[in-house]
């Protein structure tokens, strides 16, 4: 049995992951085996290093953060949350975004590649957080999530048939089933409502800042006060951000999750008879089979230049 984590440390709620910056970092020093002083002195040059090691630790710490994709490259509202730009600074993302152009060419391997991005945003887009930051759950955790939701809800088999061929009727139960995706992912809080910043690192594949925008908040704000029932309210909600996110995101993972509950054994009628921990003694024998005689009594035994951030002067 695993010993119990320190007391210091918090699960996360729901499917969702925070984390920060160093955490990604030090879990990926331990899956790669790099050594705990060779990480802090990365650390304390500021990440310059021409090992390649090195880099593909950067890498893996971009998957494990959720900020980087081999095929999609560098996630920007990802990787934007691990960084503070200064107030009066107004090109940092016109620098970075300069930067990126000029030093992560497709060209390069993987390591390289994500190395790179992240010296970029290191050097150009703003200070290094220490905070813990939200990770965008990948699909197929949403859609275990959504597996998740559709069980404990107990949706209709119909429904979830439904659901399958992306067909998405406006009912109670699929009302809930939308709040009980958004609280397993982290972007809605009966107490404080929709996490508009959440929101927009989720649609990392189709970044807007309207999801940031004043005119986005009152409208959820407005939505979430406009009736009595929770679950009606959140799907009434939803739809403030329907110009701005990726069509049919959350659908998708529904169907997804719906496609994958039909396609599980069912069980037949005397399948789900007891058959463990009855009030009869002795072991368990199928019906089919007669009981075996019980054994003896005898026999029985228990068993780099132009940088605006994190720079040497």
């Amino acid at each position: 049995m695993p010993p119990p984590p320190p007391p210091e440390v918090e699960e996360s709620h729901f499917a969702y992951q925070e984390k920060t910056f160093r955490r990604a970092l030090d879990e990926c020093a331990e899956y790669l085996e790099v050594p705990a002083e060779t990480v802090e002195h990365l650390v304390s040059h500021r990440f310059q290093t021409s090992e390649q090691s090195l880099k593909c630790l950067i890498r893996c710490a971009g998957i494990n953060a959720g900020w980087w994709n081999d095929t999609a490259g560098v996630q920007g509202p990802v990787i934007e949350s691990y960084f503070q730009p200064s107030p009066d600074d107004t090109c940092f993302d016109r620098r970075t975004r300069e930067c990126l152009e000029a030093r992560a060419p497709l060209c390069q391997d993987d390591c390289s590649r994500a190395y790179e991005a992240f010296l970029c945003y290191y050097h150009q887009y703003g200070n290094l957080r220490c905070s813990q930051e939200y990770i965008p759950l990948p699909h197929l955790e949403a859609v275990q999530a959504s597996i998740d939701c559709i069980n404990i809800l107990r949706i209709p088999r119909e429904l979830i048939e439904q659901y399958s061929r992306a067909i998405v009727p406006n009912v109670p139960e699929t009302q809930c089933l939308y709040r009980c995706q958004y609280l397993a992912e982290g972007l809605y809080d009966p107490q404080y409502g929709f996490n508009h910043t959440r929101f927009y690192i989720r649609h990392h594949d189709q970044p807007a800042r309207e999801f940031l925008s004043d005119e986005t908040r009152s409208c959820t704000e407005h939505a979430l006060r406009d009736s009595c029932d929770e679950c009606a309210r959140v799907y009434r909600a939803r739809k403030c951000f329907d110009n701005y996110s990726t069509p049919f995101f959350t659908s998708r993972i529904i169907q997804h999750a719906a496609q994958i509950i039909l396609g599980q054994r069912g069980c037949d009628e005397d399948e789900l008879k007891p058959q463990y921990n009855s009030i009869a003694s002795g072991p368990y024998v199928p019906a089919s089979h007669p009981a075996p005689p019980p054994p003896p009594s005898s026999s029985y035994h228990v068993s780099d230049g132009g940088c605006k951030y994190n720079c040497r002067n």
